[in-house]
């Protein structure tokens, strides 16, 4: 299911109503003496930032927000931006953390249980996000050199739809050229 423009929040308008509601507070590393690492997850390695979105100097509780970008980036939008995308998306997280603390509500009541599994069952994906991970596949398909490679790379794209990680469409865009590129390499080889 695409999102349109109007469901999108982005990042910068969360920082614009953090700072309205919390006029004291700050967005920061969530450890100070180590703002990002560099972790190696299956061989992949990646930019991990975790932010805290401090409502006030001496917030006990601030909203925590975690991201990673893939390191180095894939993609002409990611690469040499790695840190400063993973940051944005954590302070946004932390933001959105913040800021449902700071709710007044108690604990769900059995409607909003009910509505949020219905919820659940039609998921709705952040629309920079999927097209971030549409065109991560598309540059890697674009630089398998093996059918193999593609073959490993549609078990992958497989489970990301399977996990609801890829949105339906995002799955048919990357699954239409992974197709297109393994049919482009068979046709390259001699009979």
């Amino acid at each position: 299911m695409a999102l349109d423009n109007m469901d999108y929040i982005d990042v910068a308008s969360r920082i614009v109503d953090f700072r309205t509601k919390h006029p004291e507070g700050s967005l920061q590393p969530a450890d100070l003496s180590q703002p990002f690492q560099i972790v190696d997850i299956g061989g992949q390695q990646f930019v991990v930032v975790v932010a805290a979105a401090y409502r006030t100097p001496d917030d006990p509780r601030p909203g925590i927000g975690m991201a990673y970008e893939t390191f180095p980036g894939k993609t002409n939008f990611t690469r040499g931006s790695e840190l400063q995308n993973a940051e944005t998306s954590a302070w946004g997280r932390a933001i959105v953390a913040a800021l449902a603390a700071d709710t007044k509500r108690g604990i769900a009541s059995q409607e909003e249980v009910r509505n949020r599994r219905a919820e659940q069952e039609q998921p709705r994906w952040d629309q920079v996000e999927q097209d971030t991970y549409v065109a991560g596949y598309l540059a890697e398909i674009e630089d398998a050199t093996m059918p193999a490679e593609v073959q490993a790379m549609g078990a992958r794209m497989q489970r990301a739809k399977q996990s609801r990680e890829l949105s339906p469409a995002s799955y048919e865009k990357v699954a239409k050229a992974a197709a297109a590129r393994l049919a482009e390499m068979q046709q390259a080889v001699p009979a």
